[in-house]
This record gives C-alpha cells, structure tokens and sequence, in this order.
C-alpha cells in the first residue's frame, strides 16, 4: 500500500528516520515513524499541530510502499478522549504498548483531525522502525520538495 509523510528539509535527515520525542500515539522513548494514507492528511497534520509556523521551514514530502497486511485499530478499542488535544496518555500506551510487543510493522489509527466516518480510507499509519520486519515491509518510494508557503 502507498502512504505519505512530511518530514523537514535538512541537510542528511533520513527519510526513514525517527526520533524518540513522544506523540499522540507513543509515550517519550518509544519511537513510532507517523504516516498518512493520503499526502493532503499530512499537511493538515502538520498545520494543526504546528500551526503558521511551519511555513519557517522546507519540506520533503516522502512516499513509503507498505508490504504484506496491515492490522487497523478497531473504533471500539479507542480510548475515552483519542481526539483531544492535549492528547490523552491513554492514547501513548496504546501505541507504545503495540510498538513494545512488536505485534506487526504497522498498524492504521484514525486521524484526530478528520470525521472518524472517514476511517479507514484515510487514516494515520504507525510504523515501528524498531519492528524486526521493517527494512523489509517499508520502503522509500519518491521523495518530493514541498512548501507550506503560497508561491507568489
């Protein structure tokens, strides 16, 4: 399956690279690789999460290729509060917990940005870069320049 994300532009960062800075679906020192099902997802992302100052710097919009099935977070299994910002710890432990127990490479959630009724065509992806099927199940397809800045 092909998915997205947004990474900033900088020189030798790796496309697959990863920090161990927590999010909305891993606590701090678990690190998870987060992608889109749709490039537009990532923007929006990265828009509400950062908001104007995210036209400060460049970016590199990266497509994966995602081999073999992919499990998906089932709405029942969504914590009290999945959407709310500041996210919920609850939502940490549920992505550390699947990326500890290296129960698959990937696993789709929902986005907290859009109407849940549009899960699963488009949803988030986690990727656990520490998973012993990664460098074999992910892979780099194109990487492109983009801006968050209106070309004049």
């Amino acid at each position: 399956m092909r998915y997205f994300r947004l990474i900033e532009n900088l020189p030798g960062r790796d496309p697959l690279g990863f920090g161990m800075g927590p999010g909305r679906w891993n606590i701090n020192v678990t690190p998870l690789i987060y992608a889109c099902s749709v490039s537009s997802l990532n923007f929006l992302e990265f828009l509400s999460i950062k908001g104007p100052a995210v036209t400060e710097s460049s970016w590199k919009l990266v497509g994966l290729e995602v081999q073999g099935p992919i499990p998906e977070l089932e709405v029942t299994a969504l914590p009290l509060g999945w959407k709310n910002r500041p996210f919920p710890r609850t939502t940490q432990e549920l992505g550390s917990i699947w990326a500890k127990r290296e129960l698959s490479p990937c696993l789709k959630v929902p986005s907290s940005r859009i109407p849940l009724a549009n899960y699963s065509q488009e949803h988030n992806l986690l990727i656990n870069p520490l998973h012993p099927e990664f460098n074999e199940k992910v892979r780099v397809t194109d990487t492109w320049d983009v801006s968050f800045e209106v070309n004049r």
